[in-house]
């Protein structure tokens, strides 16, 4: 069986989103016998517009080539949709490259809703800190300061993904989270309530390979708390 690579994966993906259909080769007698198989009705995603270019602390070019790379996950989930539905159609549902695409999936749709979560949550200034958020954190933590810190803390470990408070819808309870890359260790169920980005992209172009704490900082300058508030149940 020909092993497939994640990077021959995403060299199909790319065919794919020309819209080139996987060919499938049959007899007459095959078709005449089995029926034909469907594809998966998939929806076709468009990036969201935000205003980025005057962000407090955060220069132009940092979040213009940000904002391309989130729109590379938004095309790339809708090629990985597309080349499914087109395998499975084509009865190749059962092979490692189909298999492939689907755990790439996973990876190229997260990178695309949790950069909406993130650059759907800041404004140039930030606003005043919700009153419910505020006594929320602070009823699990102590005060708003020691929130914060911890918040801090979860950003500032050492690999690549995401700092994310999150909700339990169960019982509404709070809690921070790593996130590596953009799928692993999401806590099933919950809602994202605040979402930071720390990949390096994030903050390499404008901080330096040093510079995350101070990328934090700016970052937390830019906070629509309103947002952030409505988030919570």
């Amino acid at each position: 069986m020909t092993n497939i690579t994640r990077r021959s994966a995403l060299q199909s993906m790319a065919i794919a989103g020309t819209g080139l259909a996987v060919g499938v080769t049959a007899s007459a007698q095959d078709a005449a016998t089995k029926p034909a198989t469907a594809g998966m009705k998939v929806p076709a995603y468009s990036a969201a517009v935000y205003k980025l270019d005057d962000l407090v602390g955060l220069n132009k070019d940092l979040l213009e080539q940000h904002y391309k790379l989130y729109t590379g996950y938004v095309n790339n989930t809708n090629k990985a949709n597309a080349a499914l539905s087109e395998m499975l159609a084509a009865g190749k549902a059962d092979s490692a490259e189909f298999n492939e695409y689907r755990r790439r999936l996973g990876f190229e749709y997260n990178g695309m809703r949790l950069h909406e979560y993130y650059f759907g949550c800041m404004k140039s200034g930030g606003s005043p800190v919700d009153a419910k958020l505020k006594k929320a954190v602070g009823d699990v933590w102590g005060s708003w300061e020691a929130w914060m810190t911890d918040f801090v803390r979860t950003g500032m470990m050492r690999g690549v993904g995401w700092s994310i408070l999150y909700q339990d819808p169960m019982n509404g309870a709070l809690s921070h989270h790593w996130i590596g890359d953009h799928e692993y260790f999401h806590p099933a169920g919950f809602s994202p309530i605040l979402v930071m980005d720390v990949w390096e992209h994030a903050f390499l172009l404008q901080f330096g390979a040093g510079g995350r704490k101070a990328y934090v900082d700016a970052f937390f300058k830019n906070v629509d708390w309103s947002i952030v508030g409505k988030r919570l149940k």
